[in-house]
């Protein structure tokens, strides 16, 4: 019976993969789809065996490697299936490959926006999470509150410039108010705030099902509430937090609900603050109601889709993305966060999201969305969770490699008024810490900032988004990440970049080639791999590595391989070429040593392959 369940398996999900992929070759990236082809190419390789006779001939040939021939054939397999792909998928859309591609940096196209135009504040502190989680990342032991509010305050305050959190506050409030014909005033008592998470993978049919995927942190959702209610002076009855597309699930809203969850006794509180969901079917969460406002759509067979009474209701937005990669080389930001924005399914505009992603110039649907005077104009702020993040998809959590989170989470939050500069430098962490995104991936951020003319028509009005939306524009890797000089500023009218928690941060050597979850092919990066934990590495690779925080002279670099001194590098940049054959699971290990005896390690486990 297991046998026949064996080839069942096999069989189906070849047909899964051809049915899905052959028409469409991004949607090998689905997770579904990165499944498939495991299984698939298992059961491909058990007949390739079968076929050539493999079995026999290894059974009669005397040589030391035919042990490793089937090992071999399986990762032709996996090579040519991979590679073929990416070149499919290359081919369908009309680019190169993702990391043939580079970003120019501070060349800002767009107007800055914001009481402080352009101004994004990136604050870190890595004492907002554990590193080594016990339970799920959701978990009180796993989140410091204070931390995170903390973070706030210096976020607000660096944002104004203010060292007052209600004097940062006004600051955002007149701006907003003066922009919208009000006159230069603060919050008035009585008007209605709604924030938009992300909570995208509440979708199981219970609400008390057990998330370990990546959805909004509810301290940092909590931290928000805390300042509206207690700065702000903003009553609880008030504020609004939903996802209309989405439910809002137990450990999420029990968690933001009550002082301290769980605890004994449990006591609220918010308990007059309204969350709003898809569904209203749990205690304390209310079902979206359809207003008559719509969003219109440029491209795409869905026309539009209907927003709720508590977004038109709502005199403010307070839009909170967190920081993710999305399958296909996409990424779920800002723009994206405004996908649940309306009360009908979501599905119906993936066909519209996959051509604003296909090429650049393309239209996107985040520009009809941060366009539409209902969502992006009346957003007073934009949020960034960066606390727990996912640089693969849109599911799992994942540590950052990059300086200065040395394999730690994010523990990151981002300020902004303006939607397309904080998309702009959110994107460029992703793409920095070698994930990948695409170039087409921040299309809508071009178009956002440079929208095409005649093109976006968001209220069905037949008026035509003329202005950009905010300034779009990509670092400079050459400054050290807490620079201001990252990016251009508002003298060359880019992104004004303020980055707070330098104190926190402490030298390093990082392995930038290779990367973990990465195939190499004799040193050319093919792609990132959902469903592999380490580096596979075929062939000969240069093994890069990049110094961080170091004040002290850099005296030598040295390369181990399973603690044995490979080779020593005393000159940037800092590398090696590992060519020696191998058929084995390895680690590789890097150490820096400066003149005053400070060292520092960085290692990857990899499997090698020739």
């Amino acid at each position: 019976m297991k046998g026949i369940w064996f080839h069942i398996v096999g069989i189906t999900c070849i047909i899964w993969f051809l049915i899905r992929v052959v028409p469409a070759p991004h949607r090998y990236q689905y997770p579904c789809q990165q499944m498939s082809i495991t299984v698939a190419m298992g059961y491909v390789a058990f007949w390739s065996l079968i076929f050539t006779g493999l079995t026999h001939w290894v059974k009669q040939v005397k040589h030391k490697t035919t042990g490793v021939i089937p090992a071999i054939v399986v990762c032709f397999i996996l090579i040519f299936s991979i590679s073929g792909m990416v070149f499919a998928n290359n081919y369908s859309v009309g680019v190169n490959n993702t990391f043939d591609w580079d970003p120019i940096p501070k060349e800002p196209i767009g107007t800055p926006f914001g009481a402080f135009p352009g101004r994004v504040v990136w604050v870190w502190n890595p004492d907002a999470t554990e590193k080594n989680l016990e339970g799920f990342w959701w978990e009180t032991q796993n989140n410091d509150q204070d931390a995170i509010d903390e973070m706030y305050s210096q976020g607000l305050q660096g944002f104004s410039s203010v060292p007052d959190d209600f004097k940062s506050w006004e600051a955002v409030f007149q701006y907003f108010n003066e922009v919208h014909g009000k006159g230069k005033i603060g919050y008035q008592p009585g008007e209605k705030i709604a924030i938009k998470i992300n909570m995208n993978n509440g979708y199981y049919n219970e609400y008390d099902y057990k998330l370990k995927d990546i959805d909004a942190n509810p301290y940092v959702v909590k931290g928000l509430l805390r300042q509206l209610i207690n700065v702000v002076g903003v009553a609880q009855e008030d504020i609004v937090v939903f996802d209309a597309s989405r439910k809002l699930m137990n450990w999420f809203y029990n968690r933001v609900y009550y002082e301290t969850y769980p605890a004994d006794p449990l006591v609220p509180e918010f308990p007059n603050v309204h969350f709003l969901d898809s569904t209203g079917g749990a205690e304390g969460r209310q079902q979206v109601v359809a207003s008559n406002e719509k969003v219109y759509f440029a491209e795409g067979e869905c026309t539009y889709r209907t927003l709720p009474t508590c977004v038109t209701e709502a005199e403010y937005l307070i839009n909170m993305p967190i920081v993710k990669r999305h399958v296909a080389d996409r990424v779920t930001l800002a723009g994206k966060n405004w996908f649940g924005a309306w009360v009908e399914d979501v599905v119906s505009i993936h066909e519209y999201h996959t051509i604003g992603y296909t090429a650049m110039g393309n239209p996107a649907p985040q520009v009809d969305l941060l366009a539409h005077e209902e969502l992006g104009g009346k957003t007073l702020l934009l949020i960034g969770d960066g606390t727990y993040c996912s640089r693969y998809n849109n599911a799992p959590i994942s540590h950052f490699q990059m300086y200065p989170f040395n394999d730690d989470y994010m523990n990151s939050l981002f300020f902004s008024q303006d939607a397309v500069a904080l998309d702009s430098v959110m994107y460029d962490f992703l793409y920095a810490d070698g994930t990948g995104p695409s170039e087409r991936a921040q299309n809508y951020i071009h178009q956002a900032a440079q929208p095409n003319a005649d093109t976006y028509d968001p209220e069905g009005e037949g008026i035509f988004l003329s202005e950009s939306l905010g300034v779009h524009e990509h670092w400079d890797t050459s400054y050290m990440i807490f620079s201001s000089q990252r990016y251009s500023g508002l003298d060359n009218d880019g992104i004004d970049y303020i980055a707070i928690g330098e104190e926190h941060a402490s030298p390093s050597i990082s392995i930038m080639q290779p990367r973990e979850k990465t195939l190499y092919l004799f040193g050319k990066n093919m792609k990132y791999m959902l469903n592999v934990e380490h580096a596979v590495l075929i062939g000969k690779i240069n093994v890069q590595t990049q110094i961080n925080g170091m004040t002290d002279t850099v005296e030598k670099v040295e390369f181990y391989i399973d603690e044995q001194l490979q080779s020593t590098d005393s000159e940037e940049p800092y590398e090696w070429l590992w060519n020696q054959p191998s058929f084995s699971r390895h680690i590789l290990k890097v150490i820096s040593y400066a003149f005053s005896g400070n060292t520092t390690t960085d290692e990857l486990v990899v499997w090698k392959i020739f």
